[in-house]
């Protein structure tokens, strides 16, 4: 009968020591053998060589494992980058495919009858004056509706330059016309009145 020793490649002290316990318990137990030293010490031998052969064994594996690990991982990493350069070339190509549409021979007649009713350029000319660093040309639908308004209210302000005091007189004319048509219906409902 052959006992399997199996330690861990760490415990190289222990695993003599272990290995004579195990040797020793053995021995003792045994009817058969007991006395014969030679049979021991060829069980000891094959215990070795085995362990030696399974811990030779297991690194080998183990870097074997480590080895496919790594294939798998740079495979893998491999296709990812295949699959960004591809997809890079893509987004390039819907960028190039998009500046082309974006040309003004290549639209069609409706979307360029649009742009010639609705669109304005966006870019910057050398005539165009400069403040603060920002252009008076708006950019946006918003922006062109906020300058629009800050027009329309410019046009309002300067056309509208009435004081307090034309403001009051023209109030006190209202009231008195007000008045003078209220006591001219007064006069004729009376005379109605009279003739009756």
């Amino acid at each position: 009968t052959i006992f399997f020793y199996q330690a861990n490649e760490n415990d190289d002290g222990d695993d003599d020591e272990s290995l004579d316990e195990l040797m020793e318990l053995l021995q003792a137990s045994s009817e058969s053998h007991a006395d014969d030293d030679a049979a021991w010490a060829n069980l000891r031998k094959e215990i070795i060589q085995r362990r030696d052969d399974y811990v030779s064994g297991e690194s080998a594996r183990k870097e074997l494992q480590a080895l496919e690990i790594q294939a798998a991982t740079h495979a893998n990493l491999q296709k990812e980058i295949d699959l960004a350069q591809k997809n890079a070339v893509e987004v390039e190509a819907r960028k190039q495919m998009e500046l082309e549409s974006n040309k003004v021979e290549n639209m069609s007649k409706d979307k360029i009858a649009l742009m010639a009713m609705y669109g304005y350029e966006d870019g910057n000319d050398n005539n165009e004056t400069q403040n603060d660093g920002e252009s008076d040309k708006p950019v946006t639908n918003r922006d062109v509706a906020a300058a629009v308004n800050r027009q329309n209210t410019q046009k309002q302000k300067s056309v509208q330059t009435q004081t307090k005091q034309e403001a009051r007189q023209e109030t006190k004319k209202a009231k008195a016309d007000k008045m003078a048509k209220k006591e001219e219906r007064r006069k004729r409902a009376g005379k109605k009145e009279r003739q009756a």
